[in-house]
């Protein structure tokens, strides 16, 4: 009888146990959040020959835009490695809400380069962002996600961006 009790409060004690620690992960589990945005800006650029081949460059970028989707507006501070206009890119961002609040990020991706009919450059780029940082109700913002976009003109542009994020408490 004494072990038929004990093995009831074992179990008794292991069922609270796991109904705590299920409890805590679960209430620890931070909610995602799907994050959408559809960006224009405006580039301006300085590079320098590298000279190892032809038409190797190293380029220094700096944007700034709007976000149509979020209503925000974000500044970028880019380089890029590129040869015959193809290659990688990198950078930092800081997107400022219509509250005043921030967050920053990095990135990096591809550039590739085509020539049209025309003749013309056709610019595209793609790659992977996360946030690095924010500021006021994005304190503690964690989130990543990926990036696609072109030049339309001569030093404007247009990307698709998209992602998760969540606050972490």
């Amino acid at each position: 009888m004494q072990t038929l009790k004990s093995k009831k409060v074992m179990l008794l004690l292991i069922g609270l146990v796991a109904i705590f620690v299920f409890g805590v992960t679960t209430s620890l589990a931070q909610e995602k959040i799907k994050l959408q945005g559809k960006r224009f800006g405006t580039y301006t650029s300085d590079s320098i020959k590298v000279e190892d081949m032809e038409n190797h460059i190293l380029g220094t970028g700096m944007a700034k835009g709007v976000d149509v989707i979020q209503g925000s507006i974000f500044f970028t501070w880019s380089t890029a490695d590129l040869v015959n206009g193809n290659g990688t890119h990198q950078g930092y961002t800081k997107t400022i809400d219509k509250d005043g609040d921030a967050t920053f990020g990095k990135w990096q991706g591809e550039v590739s380069t085509t020539m049209s009919p025309k003749g013309t450059p056709l610019v595209m780029f793609e790659g992977t962002w996360s946030f690095t940082k924010g500021t006021g109700k994005w304190k503690n913002v964690q989130g990543n996600g990926t990036y696609k976009g072109k030049f339309i003109g001569p030093g404007i542009y247009s990307y698709d961006l998209e992602g998760e994020y969540f606050i972490k408490k």
